[in-house]
């Protein structure tokens, strides 16, 4: 029998969606932006998964699941699956990390497809320690129920035991997952909900100046904030044409 390793107090530690089941089974499951039913949880769980949950974004969504898999150590298998989330493509930012890590200066995945892919809230060593504890298999785009229950049955086959060092534990903000998903109804009232509007613009405000804060590190200037600002007010203005263009159609304006 393959050795096991109590999990550090109170795991999973991060907040997150997701469901738990026996701590020393070997399989973490991410159904990345999509939902699993309940159902389908209860299946992967009894199959051999410690944990299925999901991930929104690619930065503190990922953090809280490096925390969780850490302070485990009997996990050793990570497949992910579901739906991809656009945008912020957080199993393929995932994927990334796994291969080439994190650039210990910028705090940027690296090479990662996400729009804003800095992990910053775990120290490099967490990183390090997740690249070393589990396998990553690569199921992305996946919501066939039976190819990963299968899967995870096949992971629990070749469980090498409890990585051999003893769980890390790091704290992990519990704020709420910065909101970066722009969300549209698809069809719109004659007056477009404000709520629906001021979201598109501060979501773009923040995005421009992550990617500003990107391009910062990137060509070392330290002290630029005139460039993000900028961004942000003329993204922000972007996004809001189509609305005003909409209003002005309507007669609202």
């Amino acid at each position: 029998m393959v050795e096991k390793k109590e999990p550090a107090e109170g795991w999973p530690v991060a907040t997150g969606d997701y469901e738990i089941g026996d701590p020393k089974n070997p399989v973490a499951v991410s159904s990345s932006g999509g939902h699993f039913k309940d159902d389908a949880v209860a299946e992967l769980l009894s199959a051999g998964a410690a944990i299925v949950g999901s991930c929104k974004t690619e930065n503190i969504g990922l953090e809280k699941q490096i925390a969780n898999i850490i302070s485990n150590p009997n996990i050793r298998f990570y497949v992910l699956s579901g739906p991809e989330v656009p945008g912020h493509v957080c199993a393929g930012s995932l994927v990334k990390m796994h291969e080439k890590g994190v650039d210990t200066e910028s705090h940027k995945i690296i090479d990662a497809p996400g729009a804003i892919p800095f992990i910053e809230n775990v120290p490099h060593e967490a990183v390090e320690r997740f690249r070393q504890q589990v396998e990553i298999i690569d199921m992305i785009g996946s919501e066939d129920i039976g190819a990963i229950k299968a899967k995870v049955q096949e992971c629990v086959g070749k469980d090498p035991g409890a990585f051999p060092e003893d769980p890390m534990v790091v704290k992990v903000g519990e704020e709420e997952e910065e909101a970066a998903e722009l969300e549209m109804p698809l069809a719109m009232s004659a007056v477009p909900y404000m709520d629906t509007i001021t979201g598109a613009v501060e979501s773009a405000r923040y995005k421009s100046q992550m990617l500003a804060r990107d391009y910062k590190l990137s060509m070392a200037i330290s002290k630029n904030t005139v460039l993000g600002l900028a961004a942000g007010f003329l993204l922000a203005f972007v996004v809001a044409i189509p609305f005003i263009a909409y209003w002005a159609l309507a007669g609202v304006i």
